[in-house]
């Protein structure tokens, strides 16, 4: 006699859960994901064979280098960005209103000598793009070690690291290290794109 076979029942499965948590994910990675920082200029960097990448665990500040010469400066440790605008108004007496500070806090790049600093506080950061030439670095005028001399006083753990144009004037770069040498600021990182190690 043949054996009864058991009628066989699909199985259903509930995917209500598993979509909950997709779009938890999927919120909670949108929502806590970093932008990256606006650039003042576009920056070409010259390709090394280094893998190391950049530190930015106790914060970081970027010194830019555009191929015309001009040096921008900018860093993600908010604290260090109210600490520089502070200091560098009470230097030159500039009364910073709360809507300046909401423009310098909302820009992410300082690139315009302290002369121009009060008309480009006053300005949304979008239009304030325009006067942005450069921070001076000569041996005359060298605003650049006020701006970086206050940085490090306020977050004295903040990496350095120096990113420039591979079209820029190396004059420019020693300039930069200069600075930097004369605030005792002798490790920082040199910013160069990837490139594959020869065989």
């Amino acid at each position: 006699m043949p054996k009864v076979k058991a009628k066989r029942h699909s199985v259903s499965l509930d995917m209500t859960a598993m979509c909950d948590v997709a779009f938890l994910l999927l919120t909670f990675f949108m929502l806590t994901a970093k932008f990256r920082p606006e650039e003042a200029v576009t920056i070409t960097p010259p390709s090394s064979i280094s893998e190391k990448p950049l530190n930015t665990k106790d914060g970081m500040l970027m010194v830019s280098v555009s191929p015309e010469g001009g040096v921008y400066l900018a860093t993600d440790d908010q604290m260090a960005r109210e600490f520089m605008l502070e200091r560098m108004a009470n230097r030159y007496g500039i009364a910073v209103t709360a809507e300046m500070k909401k423009n310098f806090m909302a820009s992410e790049i300082v690139g315009y000598p302290l002369g121009a600093m009060r008309q480009v506080l006053n300005m949304k950061p979008s239009e304030a793009k325009a006067l942005s030439k450069g921070i001076p670095i000569d041996s005359a005028n060298n605003e650049l070690s006020y701006w970086v001399g206050y940085a490090k006083l306020s977050n004295p753990e903040l990496k350095v690291a120096i990113k420039g144009d591979k079209e820029s004037n190396y004059k420019v770069f020693a300039d930069i290290i200069g600075t930097l040498q004369a605030q005792n600021i002798n490790i920082f990182q040199l910013v160069t794109g990837p490139e594959n190690k020869p065989k």
